[in-house]
């Protein structure tokens, strides 16, 4: 999602229903009050879970979007450009 754009670097990131953020790093982890940890390895530990759909629980904070549904926006957009395209 950084390679598409669609997301930036520093952009801020929410787990769903918590008050705490993380800051979006270039290779796509998250920094966490200094430390450097994966999206997942911090959403866990946020919820206190065993795993979690990253993608799901994952807010970017300012698009109030989970990541999950920056993603599909991008595919149905970009799928849109490439059936306009073929035809």
């Amino acid at each position: 999602m950084l390679e598409w754009e669609v997301v930036q670097t520093g952009d801020i990131i929410v787990p769903k229903g918590r008050n705490v953020e993380a800051k979006l790093l270039s290779n796509g982890n998250v920094e966490v009050e200094g430390e450097e940890k994966s999206i997942q390895a911090w959403l866990e530990f946020v919820y206190g879970w065993a795993s979690v759909q990253t993608y799901r629980f994952a807010i970017h904070k300012e698009m109030g979007k989970s990541l999950s549904q920056i993603r599909q926006d991008y595919m149905e957009t970009n799928n849109q450009k490439i059936d306009l395209i073929m035809k």
